[in-house]
């Protein structure tokens, strides 16, 4: 079961408790493995699991899929606001490049919204906390009711900046089923915060929360 998928910056940020040695074994990991794989164009969503071993500190990445396409969800937003850009222009920057160097000519009033592909990084930094919350469900059977107060209470945690539940689970009568994998959730929230504490404090209150989300009969 997803609870979180966080986004991590893959250069140090200069934060003394990052993990800038487990950050950049899974990249390395995975550009070896896309070049095993001769993957050269394109997106790409790979999983990986990740282990230290407790006696020599030594990090196993080891690959679990890769997919050619994008992560299923709109990280846009939270990129954006994050990282400062997105996956999906890059991809224009890679395949399009900039105008002093194609035969392509782009409207000047588009320049500012243009990510220069030589200018990015190899390894990304972030600016501030972000992730997505999955909404897991702790019950099964009928909803009887569903718990508008506690949506509320979510959304107005400071660190929730959009969220979203899914239609099937906005009316009473409809079927619901426990949280058993990604596909079987019921919602998402988007969150981002400067202040780490706040950022670690929320997502524990919307995880926390998601257990009164339905009552079933």
């Amino acid at each position: 079961v997803y609870f979180a998928t966080q986004l991590i910056p893959a250069a140090n940020n200069d934060d003394e408790a990052s993990n800038k040695d487990v950050e950049e074994a899974v990249c390395n990991y995975v550009f070896d493995a896309l070049d095993a794989l001769d993957i050269r164009w394109g997106l790409s969503h790979v999983e990986v699991i990740v282990t230290r071993n407790t006696e020599t500190g030594s990090i196993q990445v080891r690959l679990v899929e890769v997919n050619c396409r994008q992560h299923n969800t709109d990280f846009i937003p939270l990129t954006n606001a994050c990282v400062g850009y997105n996956a999906l222009d890059m991809v224009l920057a890679a395949y399009l490049g900039q105008s002093d160097k194609s035969s392509h000519e782009y409207p000047e009033e588009t320049a500012h919204l243009r990510l220069a592909w030589e200018s990015l990084p190899a390894l990304p930094t972030t600016r501030a906390h972000g992730a997505i919350i999955h909404f897991v469900s702790h019950v099964s059977g009928k909803i009887s009711r569903i718990n508008y107060e506690v949506f509320d209470q979510m959304e107005e945690l400071p660190s929730v900046m959009d969220m979203h539940v899914y239609p099937h689970f906005l009316d009473e009568g409809n079927e619901i089923e426990k949280t058993v994998d990604i596909r079987s959730d019921t919602g998402w929230a988007h969150i981002m915060n400067d202040d780490e504490e706040e950022f670690q404090r929320d997502i524990a209150r919307l995880i926390e929360l998601q257990k009164e989300m339905f009552d079933v009969e």
